[in-house]
């Protein structure tokens, strides 16, 4: 996406430089607007749409910041200053612009302000949109939610952890608070599914439990809107997910956080949890309708697709939907985070790649291809090697192409820490991942970079 972004911005300067010079009918103008429509044609197989945002000294393209060495400094700067001189928040350029089109906006873009402004009231333009700034410190929407979403997950896990600690003490519990948290989720999930996502990389050693029951909801949530759950619906799985290994609060905490191997008795002391999480969603919820769905998914959640699994069930008892939802989502994020007797967890591209090989056995076949498509084969903070050498950490999914995410370089090629570039493999053609690597090897915490 970088190295896109960086080209628009030298084809548009090369552009209106030209417009500059010539007369709009020269050749020179003439082809520098072929090739810049060329390529916009090019990238707008990708995107739904191209848009450079300018936000006090940057430039970003498709929400992206852009980084330009010194052989691109000159474009970039002309571009920011002549966006801030004329007082324009963002570009956007949409599927069907033509030459023509864009080589008249850029003859009125060289424009000073004054004549700009008249020119562009007096032109119609189909597939250019600008949007005028009124606020210098005026940030960005994109920008805005992303701190929203942040603020909701940063106060969803302090309700969860609330919520299980009364419990742990047997303190009365806010259900209401639990209610208002969840459908900050679901809004933060429609704002956007990939940035919430990304949150679930934050792993919290020391407090695991509280951490993992987010995450298991999070992701639960997640699936669930993949699937095409209405949003009551949604609000119940995410409680369910939140809610699931609530029954951990009657079993000792040394047990719980032992760092050497399970004894038989000690394991079968723990699995009880599932049993447990019946009487304490009960305590919790009552008996109201995402009540008896919590306390279904606390009882089922280790029940396995081919009917194995714990606590027994009748010969060919089927478990809820969500129960199957939240089975996958436990494993995954479990199997991703260290916790005491599993100081290194699974890299998150091998643990997608265990759940699609237990499909069928542990887990719903459809749902486990849907939970994938979900994450990509490198989910968000898998930390890959490339084909040049250097070290980069997931930080975005591709929906088009779920093999090919965006990705931040982190170590250059000597394994030296940078503030490398973020790149789409889609746009990328020239860089591969050659494989999934550990970020504990190097020191590195993937969730930093998202929050």
């Amino acid at each position: 996406m970088s190295t896109s972004g960086k080209d628009i911005v030298s084809l548009f300067y090369a552009l209106i430089k030209a417009v500059q010079v010539y007369d709009i009918n020269n050749d020179v103008v003439q082809n520098a607007g072929k090739k810049f429509i060329y390529y916009i044609d090019t990238l707008l197989n990708i995107y739904s749409q191209i848009e450079l945002i300018r936000y006090r000294d940057y430039i970003f393209f498709n929400k992206q910041r852009l980084r330009f060495e010194i052989d691109g400094y000159a474009s970039l700067q002309f571009i920011h200053d002549k966006l801030k001189k004329l007082r324009i928040k963002s570009l956007t350029l949409s599927p069907g612009i033509d030459k023509d089109e864009m080589i008249i906006f850029a003859s009125i873009i060289k424009e000073e302000e004054d004549e700009f402004h008249k020119k562009i009231s007096d032109t119609k333009f189909d597939n250019i949109h600008i949007e005028f700034s009124t606020d210098e410190e005026e940030k960005p929407d994109f920008m805005q939610d992303g701190a929203r979403i942040k603020r909701s997950y940063f106060k969803a896990l302090r309700v969860t952890k609330n919520l299980m600690q009364n419990l742990w003490t047997k303190q009365p519990v806010d259900v209401k608070s639990t209610k208002r948290i969840v459908y900050s989720l679901i809004d933060a999930l429609s704002e956007d599914e990939l940035g919430l996502l990304a949150l679930t990389t934050i792993k919290n050693f020391d407090e695991y439990t509280f951490n993992h029951s987010l995450n298991v909801g999070v992701l639960s949530l997640a699936l669930g809107q993949r699937i095409g759950l209405p949003k009551k619906s949604l609000a119940a799985l995410c409680t369910a997910g939140l809610l699931h290994d609530i029954g951990k609060v009657e079993i000792s905490k040394d047990l719980i956080y032992k760092s050497g191997k399970l004894t038989e008795e000690e394991w079968e002391t723990l699995k009880r949890h599932s049993d447990y999480g019946v009487r304490e969603v009960l305590k919790a919820r009552g008996l109201d309708e995402m009540g008896l769905i919590s306390l279904t998914v606390a009882y089922q959640h280790h029940w396995n697709y081919d009917g194995t699994g714990y606590p027994g069930r009748i010969k060919k008892e089927d478990p809820l939907l969500f129960s199957k939802i939240v089975r996958i989502c436990d494993s995954y994020d479990a199997m991703t985070t260290p916790r005491v007797y599993q100081p290194i967890p699974y890299l998150p591209h091998y643990a997608v790649r265990i759940i699609w090989q237990l499909r069928n056995v542990w887990f719903d076949p459809v749902l486990a291809k849907v939970f994938i498509q979900l994450l990509g084969l490198y989910p968000v903070g898998n930390l890959v090697k490339l084909n040049t050498g250097e070290i980069a950490v997931v930080v975005r999914q591709n929906q088009g192409n779920f093999a090919l995410p965006m990705i931040k370089v982190i170590l250059d090629k000597k394994e030296e820490k940078i503030d490398g570039n973020i790149m789409d493999l889609r746009a990328e053609k020239e860089i591969k991942i050659v494989k999934s690597i550990y970020p504990q090897k190097y020191g590195i915490n993937p969730s930093s970079y998202f929050v």
